[in-house]
């Protein structure tokens, strides 16, 4: 038995993950590695922080911070800010599947130096200067997910903008995850206006039609949904689907992962 297995618990460095907890957003609550990769994280002492709340005061230079906050980068000034402050007290700070979130109507006025991560990965395809990592709610096994058709088109909205347009079935991300995989799955096409529907309807190899975006986060998915135009037939007809992007998406979390395995093992000890 190796000297790192006999260390207790207690002397064995922390890895703090940070996320926004936000239960009436699936997609918050579900983007977070510990879920799915469980069995060898819970070897060390973990502590889960809400990107709101982050107990600073817990976090030492002895332990890892892994932020996977879904869009947590020019979100807020309130983000940057706590984001910056890890930087500063903790030098192993990896995100994982971040991505770039500035609202077309809320400017911020703090910004990140992403030199100071030790290992970054963005969920935003060709990112300038950054490293694709799709969200790591690829991994999540509901999305393999598959159900009898019973409506051409099923809307998914954004809790904080309905989507009003259309008679068709709709659902929202507040649902829990069986709820929303279903819904995708009945359905041959989904429109929505939230980011993690839209991948995870991608991800279930369904037509994704995007509606009115309102975020940067939208520009940089691995594959574009169609922006509806107001033609809803011919934006059907221009979407397209894509049968290898889960496998893709988990293969890169697991090739991430092992990354991430190698500088907590090899860097904090």
């Amino acid at each position: 038995m190796g000297l790192k297995s006999l260390l207790p618990r207690f002397l064995k460095p922390t890895i703090h993950f940070i996320h926004v907890i936000e239960p009436r957003n699936q997609g918050d609550m579900l983007c977070y590695p510990y879920l799915y990769f469980k069995k060898y994280f819970k070897r060390y002492n973990c502590k889960i922080h809400s990107t709101k709340n982050i107990d600073f005061g817990s976090i030492s230079t002895r332990d890892t911070v892994v932020l996977a906050s879904g869009g947590c980068f020019e979100c807020l000034d309130r983000f940057q800010d706590a984001i910056n402050t890890l930087l500063d007290i903790n030098d192993c700070v990896i995100g994982w599947g971040c991505g770039h979130n500035a609202h077309h109507d809320r400017p911020v006025y703090w910004h990140i130096d992403f030199s100071k991560f030790k290992l970054l990965g963005v969920r935003d395809y060709n990112y300038p200067g950054q490293k694709y990592v799709p969200c790591v709610s690829a991994m999540h096994p509901l999305l393999e997910m598959h159900q009898e058709t019973v409506r051409p088109i099923g809307v998914i909205e954004h809790q904080d903008f309905p989507i009003t347009e259309f008679p068709f079935d709709k659902t929202d991300h507040r649902r829990s995850m069986y709820d929303i995989c279903r819904f995708i799955a009945e359905s041959d096409g989904i429109i929505t206006n939230t980011y993690h529907c839209a991948y995870w309807a991608q991800l279930m190899n369904k037509k994704v039609i995007l509606y009115k975006p309102w975020s940067t986060k939208f520009d940089y998915f691995r594959h574009q949904p169609v922006v509806y135009s107001g033609n809803l037939a011919k934006d059907i007809e221009q979407a397209k689907t894509y049968p290898g992007f889960l496998k893709e998406s988990r293969d890169i979390n697991r090739v991430f992962f092992k990354e991430v395995k190698c500088i907590i093992e090899r860097y904090k000890f």
